[in-house]
């Protein structure tokens, strides 16, 4: 992840290695549209020609800006070609006339946009990090089988291993829910339960009223939360999670979840 982290400053995500590890399912045309010239962070085989922010690093870019900025002084030129997946842009076409809207403090451009449907969409301007642990969160809901049991959920972490830790929660959860029900279950019935009765409530309940974690990833909540109540068992036994929940203080959760 260091490495990934150290890459995002600098580089344009690539739309092949996006589609690779998201996988969308389908696309479709939008046409024409004005996009936010930030969310526009990707492209289709241009990383090694322009920086993150769009700056050339070849000279006969740089020409070729100029050339641009000369024949379009009012910058109305043609709209780029674009693709959307999630709130995050690709270039297709016009990697020069974003280089351009950019250097002169453009916010909106106009594209001719074609969106990829994907089951986990990016949020706005996503860096490479972002694109790892959204391509987790698919695996994990495929995997797992939530994605059968219960379409469109969504299950955010902050880190990657948080994922095999949360398969790890569920597939516990499995064992207990055929031991209680005396039978064989799939992996859908197993996940659609265990979201419904313990993933989704717990985290609910932690983060109502609790202004200071609402905007932390759910699975991080979770998960911090059924570390606390291990914690707990050498001394008073595996306490309920609603008790583990009600002992976390607003001042302590701060703490927990500052990243």
């Amino acid at each position: 992840m260091r490495a990934l982290r150290s890459r995002k400053r600098t580089d344009l995500l690539e739309l092949d290695d996006v589609e690779r590890r998201l996988r969308p399912f389908s696309r479709h045309y939008l046409g024409l549209r004005s996009v936010p010239v930030d969310h526009i962070v990707g492209t289709e085989g241009r990383a090694a020609a322009f920086t993150l922010d769009f700056e050339p690093r070849h000279s006969f870019s740089r020409d070729r800006l100029r050339s641009l900025a000369g024949a379009f002084p009012d910058g109305s030129f043609p709209p780029i070609v674009a693709v959307k997946l999630g709130e995050t842009y690709f270039v297709i076409d016009g990697h020069h006339r974003v280089a351009l809207t950019r250097r002169n403090g453009g916010a909106m451009i106009d594209a001719d946009v074609t969106e990829f449907v994907a089951r986990v969409p990016l949020p706005p301007g996503a860096d490479m990090v972002e694109v790892v642990l959204r391509e987790l969160e698919r695996v994990f809901v495929e995997e797992s089988g939530l994605a059968e049991a219960r379409p469109g959920v969504r299950v955010g972490a902050s880190k990657p291993s948080l994922y095999l830790e949360l398969l790890e929660n569920l597939q516990v959860h499995g064992y207990h829910l055929m031991r209680e029900r005396d039978r064989v279950l799939g992996n859908a019935e197993i996940a659609g339960d265990w979201y419904d009765r313990i993933y989704e409530p717990v985290v609910d309940a932690a983060k109502q009223g609790a202004a200071d974690i609402r905007d932390a990833p759910g699975a991080d909540v979770f998960l911090l939360l059924h570390r606390r109540r291990r914690e707990a068992f050498p001394s008073c036994g595996c306490p309920p999670l609603e008790e583990t929940i009600a002992t976390e203080a607003p001042g302590k959760r701060r703490r927990l979840f500052r990243r």
